[in-house]
């Protein structure tokens, strides 16, 4: 695994496609521009700040859990990972996005939520190959006890 892949994953992709996704939602709103929520400011701008503050929150355990320095050196079942296994990206896609979508107040950035986790599914399942051929064994269990973005309770 080349050091680019191992401190940054799928990362990269992953953003270039949810840009070029970005792109087709703001299109569409353009295209049908009666499609607001009706949401008042107040809502917006709090469901806006609490998302912020999750997604803040899950961005700083996910680094404090894994530094930089230590990616792919190691497989990390501790911290941030012990609940889920990306995330740095359950963060933003799961905390970060549904807080910009509700505050853009139109629905088509609620298709845009649904689009941006099927697409990291699939940019994931990329790094999550390598993550095996790396890891082997170690990578499958850890996997099947946790989710790849939504924490497995159960």
């Amino acid at each position: 695994m080349n050091a680019f892949f191992r401190i940054f994953g799928a990362g990269p992709l992953g953003v270039l496609l949810t840009l070029a996704l970005i792109g087709l939602a703001l299109w569409c709103q353009n295209r049908f521009p009666a499609g607001t929520l009706g949401l008042s400011p107040q809502v917006r701008y709090g469901v806006l700040i609490v998302a912020g503050l999750g997604n803040l929150a899950g961005v700083v355990w996910s680094f404090r859990s894994l530094p930089v320095a230590q990616r792919g050196h190691g497989l990390c079942t501790g911290g941030a990972y012990r609940w889920v296994r990306h995330p740095l990206y359950a963060s933003f896609i799961s905390l970060g996005a549904p807080g910009v979508a509700v505050f853009l107040d139109h629905w088509i950035w609620l298709l845009w939520i649904v689009a941006l986790h099927v697409l990291w599914h699939l940019v994931i399942a990329v790094e999550e190959k390598g993550m095996v051929a790396q890891f082997g064994d170690e990578y499958v269990a850890y996997a099947k006890r946790t989710g790849r973005f939504i924490p497995r309770l159960w």
